[in-house]
């Protein structure tokens, strides 16, 4: 009998990203694409173009897998439908279950931000913490709760959809149509936004504001501001829930220190009467949600037992 090897793929809004990982954690190979803004059935026909290559590809190293991982925004994990995918034009569109009847393999599906929770939680910063929250901060904010060791998916497999919990009342208007959400504050494009609008220079990312902070009154401005937006938010999830650790992954969290050290500050003086948990930089970072997606897939076949030796990302 073959060693078993799980087909991780990760469906984001402007790429995709696959991976084949076999039941020690090892990347035997990976590849990725642009969705080159594709939407609706064009999306999915270069998504299956993209999954028959990585096969193909797979094959002529020896390599079958025996279940396909498989995670995307917006994800139903019941189902394997995607409720909700706007980069992708996708509305309850059944992803998992046409994939698995196009080529014959078991799929688990799973939503991206949970599923990177589930991986942090197993494998990454939040190890040993049988009780934690995962913030993804990049395009966009969502986040990921684990409890008692599980992910908390919610009645309508929508929970951690923190992007878009109101911060501030009197806000700036978001695009779900809500006033003053986290997301707009706080999220890397939102950073960039409020900068230019705002009347900074140029037409910086996320990154490029962060190294400006101690010469641009404006990148200060609009950075304190996503600061004090998000400690408003780990405010409520603390006092909700009570994590032993909440971890910071995504494109934002490369900012490391000029955002993590403001955001303990500002959170621990919110949670004045209560300790306050360790913010912690996610370990596995962009690896965390193709681990995830391979951990379902072994799940999928009963041999999640594979998965407790996995003690770091899989290597190249």
């Amino acid at each position: 009998m073959t060693a078993p090897v799980a087909l991780a793929i990760d469906v984001g809004g402007t790429s995709f990203k696959a991976a084949l990982i076999d039941a020690g954690g090892r990347r035997l190979f990976a590849d990725t694409r642009p969705t080159l803004g594709a939407m609706g059935e064009a999306a999915f026909a270069r998504l299956d173009a993209f999954v028959g290559a990585c096969l193909a590809a797979g094959g002529a190293l020896g390599l079958t897998p025996d279940a396909i991982g498989l995670i995307a925004p917006g994800m139903d994990e019941g189902t394997g439908h995607v409720l909700f995918a706007a980069n992708l034009g996708w509305r309850d569109f059944p992803l998992g279950p046409r994939l698995g009847e196009r080529y014959a393999l078991p799929v688990a599906s799973g939503h991206d931000v949970r599923t990177a929770g589930l991986a942090e939680g197993l494998l990454g910063a939040a190890r040993g913490y049988p009780d934690s929250v995962m913030v993804m901060i990049g395009t966009g904010i969502a986040a990921a709760v684990v409890s008692h060791g599980q992910v908390v998916a919610g009645a309508r497999h929508m929970a951690g959809e923190l992007g878009h919990a109101p911060v501030f009342p009197h806000g700036e208007p978001c695009p779900c149509g809500q006033i003053g959400c986290l997301e707009t504050y706080a999220s890397a494009s939102a950073i960039a936004r409020r900068y230019r609008t705002l009347g900074g220079a140029g037409g910086p990312m996320a990154a490029e504001i962060a190294a400006r902070l101690g010469s641009d009154a404006i990148a200060a401005r609009v950075w304190d501001d996503a600061v004090q937006a998000l400690s408003i938010s780990l405010t409520t999830v603390t006092m909700l829930l009570d994590p032993a650790v909440i971890v910071i992954g995504g494109g934002l969290a490369e900012a490391d220190a000029l955002l993590l050290d403001p955001l303990r500050l500002a959170l621990s003086r919110r949670l004045a009467w209560r300790p306050t948990p360790p913010i912690l930089r996610s370990a596995l970072g962009a690896e965390g949600a193709l681990l995830g997606a391979a951990i379902l897939a072994f799940r999928r076949l009963g041999l999640g037992e594979f998965v407790q030796g996995w003690g770091s990302p899989p290597q190249p």
